[in-house]
């Protein structure tokens, strides 16, 4: 069993959006626990409105290639475009930060929301 660190950000009707968002992650993992939210400044001049961030702890059977692209198709259906990144609008990113042991994306392990929300999981991440 494949166990993952998602970051979850958004910064467009924020709280509907993450709940769309875990009804869809439900939805692709076989078992899936949420971290507590956090309202942060957003990275970037490009964007103007707070991101609400979360944390979840998944796992799954199937490989990280197939979870990359269901994560960037369940974008897509929530309504994200890459226009919209142009314009700092952000529906939903979900971004595998860690698989396994296996850290994805060092810079986002480094903010500061990922570090506060980390302990609110409540999971052992790195055994």
């Amino acid at each position: 069993m494949n166990k993952i660190l998602l970051s979850i950000g958004t910064n467009e009707n924020r709280e509907a959006s993450l709940v769309l968002c875990h009804q869809l992650l439900n939805n692709l993992f076989e078992e899936i626990h949420y971290s507590e939210t956090s309202i942060t400044k957003p990275y970037g001049v490009k964007y103007h409105n707070d991101f609400l961030n979360q944390l979840a702890i998944a796992y799954t059977e199937q490989d990280k290639e197939d979870i990359h692209a269901a994560l960037k198709e369940l974008e897509k259906k929530m309504g994200r475009k890459a226009s919209d990144k142009e314009s700092g609008i952000v529906v939903i990113d979900i971004d595998i930060v860690i698989w396994n042991q296996e850290i994805i994306k060092a810079t986002d392990i480094e903010r500061t929301y990922i570090k506060d929300l980390l302990p609110t999981l409540d999971i052992q991440l790195l055994s």
